[in-house]
C-alpha cells in the first residue's frame, strides 16, 4: 500500500511525482517483520546508511547530476507488539522515545571509507506509516552535486529491511568503524541487542566526517530518494 505523507514539515507531493527515483529497481523485495518470518525479525538501528548495489547495479543512489532531493520513501513492515517492545525498548533515545525513525541525509565522499554529512532532512517518526510504503516530501529540498550519494537515516530504529532472497550483489554500507561491524561471539545471547545498541550510532552532526567502514551484503534497506535535476 502506498501512502502520500503530508504534514508536520512536508508539502504537496507535485515534486516528487516529477522526479527521478533513485534506488529503483526491477524487483523490490518485502520488508521482514510483516508478519510472515516472526523468528527473522531484522530492523536498521541508531545508524544511517546508504545502499551500494542493488542486485549488482551500483551507485542507485548517487545523485546523476546537480539538482535537488525533493521527497524520500520507505517501505515499511507491520511488526508485532512484542517486536514492537523489544527493538523500541533497546533503541529508545530522550529525543524519540521508542517510536521508529528516518530522515536522509547528502553525503559526500572525502576519503577511504569516509563521508562528509553534508545536508540532511528532519527525522520523522514512522509508526503511524507501519504497512505501507509512504512518500515524504521535504518542505526545504536538499541540494546536491553530481555523485553525492543519499543516505538513510535512523535515530532509533527502523523496521525497512529485507534479508529475505536477497544475494551478494545487494549490499548496504553503515556509519560504523570496522570493530562494530558485528557482534562478537563471546558476547550472550541476552545481551547481543544491548550490545548492538551500545556500538552504533548515526550520522547526524551536519558538516561532521564519519568513517563508513562497515558493508553488508545479502541485504536491503528498504528507501528511494526523488532527484530533481537543477533548472
Amino acid at each position: 500500500m502506498l501512502a502520500i505523507a503530508v504534514g508536520a514539515g512536508l508539502v504537496s507531493t507535485a515534486g516528487a511525482e516529477r522526479a527521478k527515483v533513485l534506488g529503483k529497481s526491477k524487483t523490490t523485495p518485502r520488508p521482514n517483520c510483516s508478519g510472515d518470518s516472526p523468528d527473522e525479525c531484522q530492523i536498521t538501528g541508531q545508524v544511517t546508511g546508504f545502499q551500494r548495489a542493488i542486485n549488482g547495479d551500483a551507485n542507485k543512489f548517487k545523485a546523476p547530476a546537480a539538482g535537488r532531493i525533493v521527497a524520500w520513501s520507505i517501505d515499511l513492515a507491520k511488526p508485532s507488539k512484542d517486536e514492537r517492545n523489544i527493538f523500541g525498548e533497546a533503541a529508545k533515545t530522550n529525543e524519540f522515545g521508542t517510536s521508529p525513525t528516518a530522515g536522509v541525509g547528502i553525503l559526500r565522499k572525502t576519503g577511504k571509507s569516509e563521508f562528509k554529512l553534508l545536508r540532511a532532512s528532519p527525522i520523522l517518526e514512522v509508526q503511524r506509516y507501519y504497512g505501507s510504503r509512504p512518500i515524504f516530501t521535504l518542505e526545504h529540498s536538499l541540494r546536491v552535486r553530481k555523485g553525492d550519494i543519499v543516505a538513510l537515516t535512523t535515530a532509533t530504529w527502523l523496521p525497512a529491511f529485507s534479508i529475505k532472497h536477497q544475494g551478494p550483489d545487494d549490499v548496504w554500507v553503515a556509519s560504523r568503524v570496522k570493530k562494530n561491524c558485528e557482534i562478537p561471539a563471546s558476547v550472550p545471547a541476552e545481551d547481543r541487542l544491548a550490545y548492538f545498541f551500545a556500538h552504533t550510532r548515526p550520522h547526524r552532526d551536519v558538516g561532521s566526517t564519519r568513517k563508513y567502514q562497515c558493508a553488508y551484503d545479502s541485504a536491503r534497506i528498504l528507501y528511494w530518494a526523488y532527484f530533481s535535476p537543477r533548472d
